[in-house]
Formats: structure tokens, C-alpha cells, sequence
């Protein structure tokens, strides 16, 4: 033997993706192709390499990237030491931006994700990047069970991909930012179509502008940025706006 084999990354072969809009990808050798849907993540997770493969590296995913950046620049502004920190990672997948939370220096990552998958699959892929991975709808757990969660005083709560329409209802990203205590930092990003005053009827329909607007009249803004978050499969640009804030 000549090295350690990741089983099936070296199978995924060229990605292929539906003519009309994001709604399959093809993977796989030549002999054996899939399809699965372009949002099925229970799929993608299940395939080693595959999410990684898709959103990164074939589509150039910057939204973890750029959330990270910022959530570290504010660390430095307030002398704040990552190591102190206590980061609620909310939407964590596989676990690519717990293991950027922790390349930062951050002491304690919990991770929190709807898809049981997700879980497998950052054990898999990253295990030991998370002190503890919690599955389920936050927007459904009872008061108690968010209360636990509270209970370990989190000092940030960030979602480390792009949030938009179909993603997190507005109502649950306010129960994760609900973690919180006075003074703890939050940070997201956004499509442009989700801000306020945006004229979109899907953005305005989803809640969203009315939802940031408070959010950001009741918190104390701490930096934006707008960015590429990433190439949609027909080579168009996916646009987003990532802020972070501090509770008051």
C-alpha cells in the first residue's frame, strides 16, 4: 500500500448539473453516474466528499469563509481571546465551519443542524471539532430545551452559510439568536433580496426585511459585508450580505 484512501472521493468523478435552474447534480465514474437533487443535503452528505466537491470547490462557496472573518475581526477589536468564546454554530452541516471556528482559536464549538445526516457526516469527516452536535428544528423545541442549551452561555451564535428563502425561516433564526444573554455576538448572512427595504415580492413574502430591520434597530451592528457567495451552477453570481452584531 502507497497511502490511506478516503473511501469514494477519488469516485466522484466530473459533476454535471440540470439545464434549468439548481435542481439536480450527476456524479460519479463513468460506469456507475447519480443523480441526486442539488438541495437533497441528506444525499450529499451521505457521499464523502460530495459537499465539499459541489459547493466549494466546484461553485466556490464563500459565505463560512467570510462570517468566520469578520466574527475574528471583532474578536481582535474587542480584545476579546477565541479561546474564551463559546460558539453556537447554527446550520453546521459536515462541519467545515466548526473546523474553521476552531482554526480561529475558539474554545468550545457546539454544533446545531435539522438533518440527522449532517451529524453523521461531520462526524465522519471531522471528528473532535465539535463539543457536542445537537439534530432537530430549533423553531419546535419547548422552552426547556432551549433553555438548556442557553444554559451552557454561549457567546456567539453564528450561521456559517448563506440564509435564504427555503433555508431558515426568519422565526428560527430569531429562536438561535434568542441564546444569547446581553452582550453575545450574532452573525449571519443573506441574499440581497432578503434586506430591508428590498422590493423583492419572494423576499418580501418570507419575512426576512421586516425581521433584519428590527433586528438591527434592537442590536448593536458591528460590521457588514457584501460578497460572491457563490457561482450558481450556469456561472451567474449568487450575491450575499453577511453582517454581525452584539446583543444589547
Amino acid at each position: 500500500m502507497t497511502g490511506t484512501r478516503t473511501p469514494g472521493r477519488e469516485q466522484l468523478g466530473p459533476l454535471a448539473f440540470s439545464p434549468d435552474g439548481e435542481e439536480w447534480v450527476e456524479f460519479g465514474p463513468t460506469d456507475a453516474r447519480r443523480r441526486i437533487g442539488f438541495h437533497d443535503y441528506a444525499a450529499i452528505y451521505a457521499v464523502p466528499g460530495l459537499y465539499e466537491r459541489l459547493f466549494y470547490e466546484t461553485l466556490g462557496m464563500r459565505s463560512t469563509a467570510e462570517v468566520v472573518r469578520l466574527y475574528g475581526e471583532v474578536l481582535a477589536a474587542e480584545s476579546l481571546e477565541p479561546g474564551g468564546q463559546r460558539v453556537v454554530d447554527f446550520g453546521a452541516g459536515n462541519g467545515l465551519g466548526g473546523e474553521a471556528l476552531r482554526a480561529l482559536g475558539v474554545g468550545e464549538v457546539l454544533g446545531v443542524d435539522l438533518e440527522p445526516m449532517a451529524r453523521t457526516a461531520a462526524q465522519r469527516d471531522r471528528p473532535g471539532v465539535y463539543d457536542d452536535y445537537l439534530v432537530g428544528d430549533l423553531g419546535s423545541w419547548s422552552t426547556q430545551e432551549r433553555g438548556a442549551l442557553a444554559r451552557r452561555e454561549p457567546t456567539a451564535v453564528l450561521a456559517l452559510s448563506a440564509v435564504g428563502i427555503g433555508h431558515v425561516p426568519p422565526g428560527v433564526l430569531e429562536c438561535a439568536l434568542g441564546l444569547l444573554g446581553p452582550g453575545g455576538i450574532y452573525g449571519f448572512a443573506v441574499t440581497p433580496t432578503l434586506l430591508p427595504g428590498s422590493d423583492d415580492p419572494g423576499g418580501q413574502a418570507s419575512g426576512f426585511p421586516d425581521f433584519i430591520g428590527a433586528l438591527l434597530r434592537d442590536t448593536e451592528p458591528l460590521c457588514q459585508t457584501s460578497y460572491v457567495h457563490r457561482r450558481r451552477p450556469d456561472g451567474s453570481d449568487d450575491l450575499a450580505v453577511a453582517f454581525l452584531g452584539r446583543t444589547r
